[in-house]
């Protein structure tokens, strides 16, 4: 079983929480912005992260690749981490990372969680009282590395039954 998380990180923070969380699953990072379909196509178990910028809009370094997300993720499990600042943006808080969803209509999606204390107006990544994936705050939550081994806990079975 392979599995390979695909980020975009401006300032560093994404690609903190995907370092730890690739650490805790034995799982090959890849920058998205250098990802080829090829790279995509290889895990058996795929896992996007971005932050959202401006009004909750997906970090732009994705643009171009969702297409190849798409091909790459077909019957695939995929899951999402979407990594947003609750103090500075409550009003779209990890919003950006609902545009994925279009794009892995294909793969069984998994790993949604709850709100687990975190403070927020609104969240289109909110879907139905759980967030659509893993939400972290990593520069204003200092329990954020607990909030991803709790993550990795409660997905182990499905990552790892694979069929």
């Amino acid at each position: 079983m392979s599995i390979g998380i695909f980020y975009a990180s401006a300032k560093g923070h994404t690609k903190t929480a995907c370092e730890y969380l690739a650490g805790k699953l034995g799982a090959q990072l890849v920058e998205v912005k250098d990802a080829t379909a090829q790279d995509f196509a290889k895990f058996d178990v795929i896992i996007v992260a971005a932050p959202s910028y401006g009004d909750g809009e997906l970090f732009a370094d994705w643009t171009e690749k969702l297409p190849l997300l798409k091909a790459g993720s077909k019957g695939k499990k995929a899951a999402i981490v979407a990594v947003g600042n609750q103090a500075n943006h409550p009003q779209t808080l990890f919003s950006g990372a609902v545009d994925f969803l279009p794009y892995l209509k294909d793969a069984q999606i998994f790993g949604a969680s709850d709100v687990d204390g975190y403070k927020f107006n609104h969240s289109a990544f909110f879907i139905n009282g759980k967030f659509a994936g893993l939400a972290l705050d990593v520069k204003g939550d200092e329990n954020y590395a607990k909030r991803i081994d709790k993550w990795v806990e409660e997905n182990k079975p499905t990552i790892l039954n694979l069929f």
